[in-house]
C-alpha cells in the first residue's frame, strides 16, 4: 500500500524493554506480553523458531491466519530461486520484420519482444548490479522516497545504439512491443504499478513536485524520464505551511496515438522539501513503444510515411533477424531488489514465469508443489498473487518454511536480499538504536485503509519475517504479525506499526535463549 508519512518514534524503554537489561532479566514471554498488552484492540501472531534446536521457542496465536501482507514476498521469491535458480537472466530482443535496403532503409517494423524482465531501466550498474534506494520510487509521496540515480531509460538507449550500429537509417514502419508472453495489463493491488511483462523504469515516470516560496503559488515539476508519452499540466500549488499534502497525479485524457495529457493538482505546503509522485503509465506497451521510437530519433533514425498495421508478429519467421539484444543481471539481483524495497510489480510478474505457460494458475501450481515437498502444510496460507495484496499467513507455518529455506543452496542469496533491522531497506528507520539493530534480517508487510469517519488510519496488517542472531547466540526464524491498529491522522501509520514489531524484534533478540 502507498504509505504516507510523519515521524514517530517507539524506543525500547517506552515499550517496556531495557536495552541495558538489569540482573534478573524477565522472561521471553514477559517481554513480549508488555508489548502486545499496549494494544489491547489489535491482534497479535507471533513464532519463534530455534534453528539450532529445531524446536519452537514462543507462539501466540500461531495457528491462526493473519494479514500477511509484504511478507508473502518470502513465498513469492523463495518459490523463484527454487525453480528459476539464482543465475537465471532475461534476454529481450528486438527484431526487424523486413529487409534492410543498401541505404539503409528498413522496410518493415522493429518488434521488441518483451521477456518479463523487470529491470529494463537505470538500475543497472557497471559492475551488474542492481541499485535500489531505501523508500523506493514506488512508493511515493514522502521526503525519504527517491529514485536510482542514473538514466531510466538506459537499456533503452542502448538497443537504439545497437539498432544504429547495423546501418539503419529510417524505418518504413512502426516500433512495436509484443507484451503478449503473459497476460497482465492490470494495476497491482499494492502501489498501482501495472502488470506487465514489458517493464521500462518499472512502469513509472518520476514526478518530483517542488513548492513554490509562498501560499498560492504554483508548483513546479521536473520529469524523468522525458518522453512523448505523457505532456504534464500543472494545475496545483503552494499551500500553507504545515497543511496536508494533497498533490494528485491521475491517469490522464488518452489521445488517438495512445499519449497522455495529465493534469497535475492539489497542493503541496510551502517550506517542504521537493517530493516525488510516480505516475504509473496506465499502458507499459505504448510507454516503451514511444520511448524506443524517441531513441532511436535521437541516434538520427527517421520514420517514413508508410505505416505497417500490427496483424501479428510471426516470430517464427523473424528469429533469424535480431537486431538489438539486451541480457539481465542474475535473478539474484533482482532479488535483492524486490526484497530490499518490497518491490510489488517485481513480486507480481514471478508468478508468470514459474511455468512456461505464463498462468498464475500453473504458477502456483509448482508453488504449491515446492512447498509440500519441503514437507511443509500449505492448507496453512492463503495466496493470490505474489506481492501479499490477498494473502494469510499462519505465522507456525512461516517459521517452519523459514527454516526449510535455511537448508536450501541458494539461501545465502535469499539472507543477503533481506532487509537488516535498522540498517537498509524497508527497515532502514526501523529500531535505530535497539541492541537488534543489524542481527535481524526480515521482510516486512504493510495493509492498510483510511478512516475517514475519524481522521486516521488503520493498519489491517504489519508483519515482519526473518532470521535473527540472539543476543545468546542463538540462530532463530520467527514471525511477527501486527492486524487492525487504529493510527491518529498525522502519523506514519506503516512506521509506527513498524517500531511496534521492531520492539518485538528486540525482546526477542534479548531474551530468547
Amino acid at each position: 500500500m502507498k504509505r504516507t508519512l510523519i515521524l514517530a518514534a517507539l524506543t525500547c524503554c517506552t515499550l517496556g524493554i531495557s536495552a541495558t537489561p538489569a540482573i534478573a532479566k524477565p522472561s521471553l514471554p514477559a517481554a513480549l506480553a508488555a508489548i502486545v498488552n499496549r494494544y489491547p484492540h489489535s491482534q497479535f501472531g507471533i513464532a519463534i523458531y530455534d534453528l539450532d534446536a529445531r524446536k519452537m521457542v514462543y507462539g501466540l496465536n500461531a495457528q491462526r491466519f493473519f494479514v500477511a501482507a509484504s511478507t508473502t514476498k518470502l513465498l513469492t521469491e523463495g518459490t523463484t530461486l527454487a525453480l528459476l535458480g539464482p543465475a537465471y537472466r532475461f534476454t529481450t530482443n528486438v527484431y526487424r520484420t523486413g529487409p534492410i535496403d543498401a541505404d539503409g532503409t528498413l522496410q518493415g517494423n522493429l518488434v521488441l519482444e518483451a521477456s518479463g524482465d523487470p529491470n529494463l531501466s537505470g538500475r543497472i550498474q557497471p559492475d551488474g548490479t542492481l541499485a535500489f534506494e531505501n523508500e523506493d520510487h514506488s512508493y511515493d509521496g514522502s521526503p525519504d522516497t527517491k529514485a536510482v540515480p542514473g538514466n531510466p531509460l538506459a537499456v533503452i538507449d542502448d538497443f537504439a545504439a545497437q539498432i544504429a550500429a547495423r546501418g539503419i537509417k529510417k524505418v518504413n514502419g512502426v516500433v512495436i512491443v509484443d507484451d503478449t508472453m503473459f497476460a497482465g495489463g492490470y494495476p497491482e493491488s499494492g502501489t498501482g504499478v501495472v502488470v506487465s511483462p514489458i517493464v521500462v523504469n518499472d512502469n513509472i515516470i518520476d514526478v518530483t513536485v517542488t513548492a513554490g516560496a509562498k501560499q498560492g503559488d504554483p508548483v513546479s515539476i521536473q520529469v524523468s524520464p522525458e518522453t512523448p508519452y505523457p505532456m504534464f499540466v500543472i494545475n496545483a500549488s503552494t499551500g500553507a505551511p504545515k497543511s496536508d499534502r494533497s498533490i494528485s497525479v491521475p491517469e490522464g485524457d488518452v489521445a488517438k496515438d495512445g499519449s497522455r495529457t495529465v493534469t497535475i493538482t492539489g497542493t503541496l505546503p510551502a517550506g517542504s522539501s521537493p517530493i516525488l509522485y510516480a505516475y504509473d503509465v496506465p499502458s507499459p506497451r505504448v510507454f516503451a513503444e514511444m520511448a524506443l521510437t524517441q531513441a532511436l530519433k535521437n541516434r538520427g533514425i527517421t520514420f517514413g510515411d508508410i505505416f505497417v498495421v500490427n496483424t501479428g508478429v510471426g516470430f517464427g519467421e523473424i528469429s533469424a533477424n535480431v537486431i538489438a539484444t539486451h541480457v539481465s543481471p542474475p535473478l539474484s539481483q533482482d532479488v535483492k531488489v524486490t526484497l530490499k524495497v518490497s518491490d510489488n510489480l517485481h513480486a507480481s510478474i514471478m508468478p508468470y514465469l514459474w511455468s512456461p505457460k505464463h498462468t498464475l494458475r500453473a504458477g502456483f501450481d509448482l508453488e504449491r508443489a515446492f512447498l509440500q515437498r519441503a514437507g511443509l502444510d500449505t492448507s496453512q496460507i492463503v495466496q493470490n498473487d505474489g506481492l501479499g495484496g490477498s494473502a494469510f499467513i499462519q505465522p507456525q507455518f512461516m517459521v517452519h518454511y523459514l527454516a526449510y529455506l535455511r537448508t536450501r543452496p541458494y539461501f545465502t542469496t535469499l539472507y543477503s536480499s533481506l532487509p537488516i533491522l535498522g540498517v537498509d531497506g524497508t527497515l532502514f528507520n526501523i529500531a535505530n538504536t535497539s541492541p537488534a539493530r543489524g542481527k535481524v534480517h526480515a521482510k516486512t508487510g504493510t495493509w492498510g485503509a483510511g478512516d475517514m469517519l475519524n481522521q486516521r488510519s488503520l493498519v489491517s496488517g504489519k508483519g515482519l519475517a526473518g532470521y535473527m542472531t540472539t543476543a545468546s547466540g542463538r540462530h532463530v526464524a520467527f514471525c511477527f504479525y501486527l492486524n487492525n491498529l487504529a493510527v491518529p491522522h498525522g502519523q506514519d501509520s506503516s512506521r509506527v506499526a513498524g517500531q511496534i514489531n521492531g520492539a518485538l524484534a528486540t525482546a526477542a533478540h534479548l531474551y530468547a535463549r
